[in-house]
């Protein structure tokens, strides 16, 4: 990823912005977005913008506003988010990590969602299905299994609390910049029509008013 030539902060502000400006009600608009980010925090990768066009259909969100979300997401945050998985995973499930102690191996389980993608697209895309990628995907999945199943289990509260994390901050601020949108708007109104119209009738009503007192004067 390269670093934005206005750096992170007006990347982030445009980011809102476009954001904010989606159409939609905010309750759609914060639905979705929140959609995406929670399924940023489940482990199926390749999977994550049908999972978010699947359920902002469902719950009647907006589906720009749910792809977008997604990038919650990234290679930076991936990390992270499948350690905090796996030990909340384990936790729920009432593991005892020292005593059942399972290699986390960052690597592999890259290495087979990578595979398992390029797999799978050649397969639909292209009609080819390669034996020797289907071998290496299944030695793969038998080194990760016991780590999938934690994270899935991690995945399912980790991500209602996103949702809601994401939703009411992105339902209040779309409120507050359209708000804020409409009352600019008005100013701009006010500005361009209704004070050049007072300012035009007080000039009428003072040249009248300076025409009615030297009528007066010369009659008297």
């Amino acid at each position: 990823m390269v670093w934005p030539r206005g750096g992170w902060r007006r990347s982030s502000q445009y980011f809102a912005h476009r954001v904010a400006r989606l159409p939609g009600s905010p309750y759609s608009i914060a639905s979705g977005f929140a959609i995406g980010a929670a399924v940023s925090f489940t482990p199926f990768i390749g999977f994550h913008f049908v999972l978010s066009a699947i359920l902002s259909f469902v719950l009647r969100s907006n589906l720009v506003a749910a792809l977008l979300g997604t990038i919650i997401g990234n290679p930076w945050t991936f990390p992270f988010i499948w350690i905090w998985l796996y030990t909340s995973g384990n936790w729920i499930l009432g593991v005892d990590q020292t005593a059942y102690a399972v290699h986390f191996d960052m690597a592999v389980l890259w290495d087979f969602i990578t595979l398992g993608l390029s797999y799978v697209g050649g397969g639909v895309i292209f009609g080819r299905w390669d034996p020797a990628v289907h071998t290496t995907l299944i030695s793969l999945w038998h080194s990760i299994v016991d780590i999938i199943w934690p994270m899935i289990v991690g995945c399912i509260p980790t991500s209602l609390v996103v949702w809601m994390l994401f939703y009411f901050p992105v339902r209040r601020a779309v409120g507050i910049y359209r708000h804020n949108r409409i009352l600019r708007r008005m100013k701009k109104s006010d500005r361009h029509g209704l004070v050049p119209m007072l300012e035009s009738a007080k000039e009428k009503i003072g040249s009248a008013a300076k025409s009615a007192t030297k009528k007066q004067d010369e009659t008297s």
